[in-house]
Parts: C-alpha cells; structure tokens; sequence
C-alpha cells in the first residue's frame, strides 16, 4: 500500500511509502488522490497530515514519466484535492521535498519540518519549469525577489534557512514532527491556500535585481520561469497555475529538456557502475604530493569537504601558497604523507617522475592506506608495477580547475582491488564528483575525446582558420569558450610533453600539425605565462588576439605546404563533433570506455559541451543521416590516419562501431 491512512485526535494521517525515495509517479498520485478522495468523506474530521515513511517526504518527481504523455492523475489535481478540502492539511517534511515534492507542501496550509529537511526546485537543470504551482504559490509565499532566485537557482535550502525564507512554518526534532503535525491540524482555525493570497509587496528595484541575477546567461527555460513567477504574481491564482502549466507541458516536449534527461539518466548510470561491492573505510586524512596547480586546488577542495590534508612539496614557495588554508598542512618531507589514509600523486606528468615518487612514498604509508595517481595520460598498470603493493593503487583523475569541475574518472588497473576501489569512490562522492569508469588507454576517456577534438581544431587552423575563429564558432554552438581558449586556461605544456612522448610511436603517415609546438618553444604556454594561443596583458581574464600568432601560424603553413582556404563556421562544427564521436566510436570499441553514454557525460560535465545538447554522442545521434555521413567524411578526409574509423562514410555508409553509439544514446 503506497499510502496507509490513520485517524489520530480526528486527524487524517496519510503517510506515503513510496521506496526508495517516496519519488512522484503515476502510481504515487493515484493512491494519494484515492486517500484524499476517501478522507474528504469522512465525518467530524478535524485536519489531515501528509507525512512519509521513509526517509524522505517526496524526493522529486520520476522524470522518466516526461518523455511521455502525462498520466492521470497529474500533479496539480492532487494538490488541487488538498485545497479543495473542507479542513486543513499540514505537511510534515523530512528529508528531501524537491521539485513536486515542495509543490505538494506548498499546496497545504502548514508546512512543518524536522531538521533533515531540504528543499528546492531543480526543474529548470532538466529544461522546465516546476508545473505544479512552484512558480505561483511560492510568490506568494515568500516574495517575487526570493521565489525568483530558488526558482531560477535550482539551489537546495536546508531547514534552518527554509524556516528563515519562510518556506517552512516550524522546524521541530524528528521525533516530534508528526506529533507536532497533527496538532496544528487538529487547531488550525480556517485553510490557508496560497493560491488565494495576494504575493507579498516588493519593491521594484528589488524584483529587477532579482531577474537579472537570474537571467544572467541564462537558458531559455529559466527565462521562462522568471517570466512566470513575476507575471503570475500579478496574475489571479487559478489563471496563474494555467499558464504556469501550459509552459511546462510546452518545454517538457522540447528538444533541451530530452537531452537533459538524457544526461541526468546517464549520470545515474555511471555512478551505479562504479558503486563498490564493498564497503569504504573512513577516510579522514589525505596526503598530495606536489603543490603545483592542480595539486593545490586538490588540497582546497578535499579542505572544503572537510577532510585533513598534508601537501608535500620539496619547493618551499609552491607550499606557501597554500600553507595558510585551514585543514591544510604544508610540508618538505615526503614521510610526513605517512599520516595519509589516501595519497594522490600530483606530481609532473612524467613516468619516471611518477615511479619515483612511488617508489620512495609507499615505505612511509600505512598498510590500509590507498595510492591513488592523478594521471592524465600515462598507463597506471605501469606505475603500479614499481609497488610492494599494487593492489591498492588505483587511478582518479580529475579535471581543471579540480575544486570547480565536477567531472572525475575513476580508474582501475589491473591489479586495484575492491577495498581500493570502495575507498576512492567514497571520496569522489564526498567530493560531489560525477564519476565515469574509465579503462586504462591514452587519454582515458574524456581527454581522449578532447585531444581528438583539439587535434581537429589545430587541423582547421592549419587549413585556414584563426584560432578566434575555431573558437567563436564553437561558442556559438553552445560551448561557454572555445579549445584554444581551454587549452590556455589549462597549459599548453601538459599537451606538449604528451606529444613528445609519442613522437616515436606516431604513424609517419598521419597529419602532424606542429603549430601548438612551435608557441611552447616560443615560451607561449598559455595564461599562466602571459601568452599562448592569446595573449594576457597585465593578468588579462580574457584572452585577445595576438599578431605574433598569426605569424607563427603562417610559418607552419608555409612549411607544410598547406595554402590556406575560408573555413566557414558549420565545416567547424560539424569537422569538430564528427572527430569527437570517431573517438567515443574507438574508445567504446576497445573498451576503454564502458558505454557512449559515459563519453556524453564527460564531456558536458568536465570540458564544457553544452548540455542542452546531451553531449557529443547524443547530439551527433539526433542529425539526420546525410548530415552524419558528410561531416564523418570531412573528419576522415582531415586525416585519413586519424580518423580511419569514419572511412566507409566517404562512401555514404554510416560506419558500424559509429552507428552502434549513436542507436545506443538516441
């Protein structure tokens, strides 16, 4: 029984068991109209309470349910129940009340909670709206300003600051809440629906500042949800949740909203594969070695999720920089780490200097503790064999700037063990990472598919674009900056020292654009130096461009023989995504990458694909087949060696391992 009713005082309790999560579904609203319907018929009763059994009160609503046609009973007639009843109904919340689940307590007169309350709307993450009066009620709630950021921001509020916002009525100790909840059913004196109050006055500067706030660069859906919380504020109620619910039946069918459940889906799915079968031990220390970039911004965020951390650098300056960060403790001597329940290497990205380190860490480290290396590119399995014992080295690369990008790939050798495995997905989580599985190859996965994405950039620069112009097109595609401007942020040279790397291997037969080499030998290694692909005058965020750029870009031209041509912006685009899905072809094939699904995550989450896309896979999926074929042709003539996998398509075939992906993500 999804919902059990229970007659306490003459109050109706109607508790909903729903597992995991009491999650909003068809079958949910239907047994919570049936117990309304039913109690709406019973004599001398007082009030009713809608509270959980579980852990949450209603954690959202089951969105696999809106790439169909909605079934009855939809959302707004539950509620519409609640309001029409005679007497008043209190919400008891506890844990997460998110999206139908907030709409659902602003339907009733009283919302009460216990300290694991949280709240929010996150609708507009997935291209809607909240269609269910969240826009409405919550204006009249607590103010148009306030209703717009929670609206907009899609940010949780726990408790304390609900009850400050006004969102809740009380916040009570867990054990009281529902004792609390039937008494103020049993008193209320009258209802209190929100749909019939006027929205509290607020000043205009006040509602503007709110508004730009919000549409700053925002999609289209959030501007639509703005929009509606300040018209329907002036609106009456009932011709406000009409509207509000006409915009969400218009943008749950739209493109965006797909691809986005597309990607919410697909995020789920690689955190499930990843998921331990065992248990983590408590993690409260990590140890990093090297306080360079990435190292230190690995210190802040670990710092930030409150775990201790000792940095260890052999350079004195590069310590400094972070030694004054609580939680955070700087030192010279490599045995210090010792102290470490996890160890992250940071360090240069080079072999040598990586198995060194190992070799002279792992005598210091406690036998429970974890080795974990922080590579972009080298093989793990090789790092691994330098190690007493390997068993519990694992790889978790994370992605620049580390405390910001959400993305992590989690990384086991061939000798990781199920208790290292536990261990580092554990603080991934703490971390708030959205982890890929990643199998050991160059690049992994999600810079693999970025080194082919920037190889074909380079390539149309040779051909005759200007980096600016790569880059623009790209934007206007949907990425926030394009991979010239990336490849600055992040370092020219870690791309560089993977080239020379591979020199010796690298078929003699495939296109070799060395343009990106010759700014590093010129000391152009992006914004930390000043100048790279731009160039960043007196500490410049934004890059501008720079003539000595193009000079060199016409010397390399010159010297490869390559007469330079107009490039337009679709050959752009479509050279550039067609390169990214021959490399999630290759990567899946091989089995590097588990599924094509992990490789759109990857890049929506780590490297800026726009997500309103669904990533590189699901947008390439959704073209029709003569666009598919043209740019895997245009890839493939780019470089035949390269991007040999995309051959039958200059025959007008779809290959194989490409069709596979794409049907797997449609």
């Amino acid at each position: 029984m999804i919902v059990d009713t229970e007659i306490i005082n003459g109050v109706a309790v109607l508790t909903i068991d729903n597992p995991p999560v009491n999650m909003g579904n068809t079958a949910m609203r239907s047994a919570l109209a049936d117990a309304l319907d039913s109690v709406a018929t019973l004599e001398d009763l007082t009030g009713v309470v809608l509270a959980s059994a579980g852990a949450h009160f209603y954690a959202g609503s089951d969105i696999s349910e809106f790439d169909r046609p909605m079934q009855s009973p939809q959302l707004p007639d539950v509620i519409a129940r609640i309001e029409d009843l005679d007497v008043p109904v209190v919400a008891a919340l506890t844990g997460l009340a998110l999206g139908g689940g907030l709409e659902l307590a602003l339907g009733c007169d009283l919302r009460i909670g216990d300290p694991t309350t949280v709240v929010g709307f996150p609708e507009v993450t997935l291209g809607i709206l909240p269609g269910a009066g969240g826009t409405v009620r919550t204006a009249r709630l607590v103010g148009v300003p306030a209703a717009v950021d929670l609206v907009a921001s899609a940010r949780r509020v726990e408790a304390d600051d609900a009850l400050a916002l006004g969102l809740l009525d009380e916040v009570v100790p867990a054990d009281l809440l529902l004792v609390r909840a039937v008494e103020c059913a049993a008193t209320l004196d009258a209802k209190n629906r929100l749909v019939d109050r006027p929205a509290p006055q607020s000043e205009e500067a006040e509602v503007e500042a709110a508004r730009a706030a919000a549409t700053k660069r925002a999609r289209p859906n959030v501007l639509a949800a703005v929009d509606m919380v300040c018209s329907g504020a002036s609106l009456d109620g009932r011709a406000a949740l009409r509207r509000e619910r006409a915009l969400f039946d218009e943008l749950r069918v739209t493109d965006e909203a797909a691809n986005l459940r597309y990607l919410f889906f697909a995020k789920r799915r690689a955190a499930k594969s990843v998921r331990p079968r065992t248990p983590a031990l408590a993690i409260t220390t990590i140890g990093i070695a090297g306080a360079g970039t990435m190292g230190s911004a690995l210190a802040r965020a670990f710092a930030a999720a409150g775990y201790e951390v000792i940095i260890f650098d052999s350079n004195r300056a590069a310590l400094d920089r972070v030694a004054d960060r609580s939680g955070i403790t700087a030192t010279q001597s490599i045995a210090h780490l010792g102290g470490a329940d996890v160890m992250i290497d940071a360090v240069f990205e080079e072999m040598d200097v990586k198995k060194s380190l190992l070799r002279e860490v792992e005598p210091h480290l406690q036998d429970t503790s974890v080795i974990v290396s922080n590579t972009s590119y080298l093989d793990l399995n090789e790092m691994a064999s330098v190690l007493a014992v390997p068993e519990r080295f694992a790889g978790l690369h994370f992605f620049n700037p580390p405390d910001r990008n959400p993305l992590v790939e989690i990384i086991r050798t061939e000798t990781t063990d199920e208790r290292t495995c536990a261990v580092v997905t554990s603080i991934a989580t703490r971390l708030g990472k959205a982890p890929i599985p990643a199998g050991i190859g160059d690049g992994f996965v999600a810079n693999r598919v970025y080194a082919d994405y920037r190889m074909q950039a380079e390539f149309l620069v040779e051909d005759g674009a200007s980096p600016a112009q790569v880059d623009a097109a790209l934007v206007e595609l949907g990425f926030a900056i394009g991979p010239f401007a990336v490849a600055d942020m992040s370092g020219l040279d870690i791309a560089w020292a993977r080239r020379k790397r591979l020199a010796d291997t690298r078929d003699p037969r495939q296109r070799y654009v060395d343009i990106a080499d010759r700014l590093c030998e010129a000391g152009r290694l992006g914004k930390k130096t000043g100048a790279g692909w731009y160039s960043y005058p007196d500490g410049a965020k934004r890059g501008v461009v720079d003539s000595r750029v193009d000079t060199i870009v016409e010397k390399a031209r010159a010297d490869a023989g390559v007469r330079p041509r107009e490039v337009s912006g679709d050959e752009i685009r479509d050279r550039v995504l067609a390169s990214m899905v021959c490399a999630a072809a290759v990567l899946v094939e091989t089995g590097v990458a588990q599924c094509a699904s992990d490789i759109d995550v990857a890049l929506t989450q780590g490297f800026a694909f726009p997500a309103r896309l669904g990533g590189p896979v699901r947008a390439f999926a959704r073209r029709n087949r003569d666009e598919v074929v043209s740019a895997l042709a245009a890839a493939y003539r780019s470089c035949p060696v390269s991007f040999a996998i995309a051959e039958p398509a200059v025959a007008g075939e779809v290959p194989v391992a490409i069709e596979k992906i794409m049907e797997a993500v449609r």
